[in-house]
């Protein structure tokens, strides 16, 4: 079971199938039982999240579901009195707080029973590598099976080289086609 459907089409039936199949983290998803709050050391851990996740293959990131040794085990909804305020907060740090800015992410909130579930939908950048810049804290981050980890100098070379090749052929396969 993959959320692999609109992000704005989930539901909680979704979510509860991810857990009844024990959909388990790997490079494309990832559970959280709370929101990062605004201390600094959770912003970062935050943006280290949403980056290495738009450096690597994209995912959803999702808040409101416990995990044991990344095994989703139940919906443990957040209370929130502000749905709209709290991912108005979420997009406000990952604005401010990765460069380049990542095009094309959504978050989307999900009621149930008794709270609420939020998915961030981040996709794979073609303007990668990202950055965290968040409190002169200059690093970049990918995602493998095991989670995120921090890019070496070669991953980052590697990352800048193929980023300046997908623009280039862009713009070469569009003035073939005019």
């Amino acid at each position: 079971m993959n959320l692999n459907k609109p992000i704005f089409d989930i539901v909680e039936d979704d979510i509860q199938q991810l857990i009844n199949s024990g959909v388990a983290e790997r490079k494309t998803v990832e559970y959280k039982s709370a929101l990062p709050s605004n201390s600094d050391k959770d912003k970062k851990e935050f943006l280290a999240d949403v980056s290495s996740f738009a450096n690597a293959s994209g995912g959803d990131l999702i808040y409101g579901i416990t995990a044991v040794n990344g095994i989703p085990t139940a919906i443990a909804p957040l209370q929130l009195v502000n749905v709209d305020a709290e991912v108005l907060r979420l997009e406000n740090i990952v604005r401010d707080g990765i460069r380049p800015r990542i095009p094309g992410l959504n978050i989307h909130p999900i009621s149930t029973t008794s709270g609420t579930v939020i998915i961030m939908r981040i996709p794979k950048s073609w303007a990668n590598p990202h950055m965290v810049i968040f409190d002169n804290h200059a690093k970049f981050y990918s995602r493998n099976s095991a989670g995120k980890y921090q890019l070496d100098v070669d991953e980052l070379r590697s990352a800048f080289l193929l980023s300046e090749t997908a623009v280039e052929r862009i713009r070469s396969f569009r003035s073939n086609r005019l």
